[in-house]
């Protein structure tokens, strides 16, 4: 279980514009989940951070998340060479299909959104493949790696 934190110093507008924003981030989820890339997963990520800097609830939510990215993770991206290598080739061959639509879209505004989308799709996969993200985020944050207030 997550440990509770004292929230009574927090003014009370801080409160409510970070709730406004957390909530108006998750609004906009089932909109922008559809589009191509990761869509609306961030959203969700940032309105539930946004709120659970104030709500229990929204923190629970997002340690559950944490914990069962990994799990989610390794059914996608499982620890064999091959399909490892199939990942790799595939983000690297969508972010060069990607970047071809960007350059033939011209001024086309559509086939550049999707192509966009098209390469942080790629992006993403290819960041996700082999822990890539998890080496990282170990680099980036070495001290806070492990979450160390959550209970199994």
């Amino acid at each position: 279980m997550v440990k509770k934190r004292i929230r009574e110093k927090t003014p009370i507008w801080k409160v409510v514009l970070s709730d406004i924003a957390g909530v108006s981030l998750l609004i906009l989820v089932p909109f922008l989940g559809p589009l191509p890339g990761p869509g609306g997963i961030p959203l969700l990520l940032a309105g539930l951070g946004l709120l659970a800097m104030n709500h229990d609830w929204a923190d629970r939510w997002l340690h559950y998340a944490k914990i069962h990215s990994e799990s989610l993770r390794h059914v996608f991206f499982p620890d064999t060479t091959w399909v490892k290598w199939a990942w790799d080739i595939f983000a690297a061959f969508m972010l060069g299909f990607g970047t071809w639509v960007n350059i033939i879209a011209d001024e086309n505004w559509f086939w550049k959104g999707i192509s966009i989308g098209i390469m942080a799709g790629s992006t993403t996969v290819f960041m996700m493949n082999r822990n890539r993200i998890t080496w990282l985020d170990k680099k980036i944050r070495p001290g806070s790696y492990k979450y160390k207030d959550i209970e199994k």
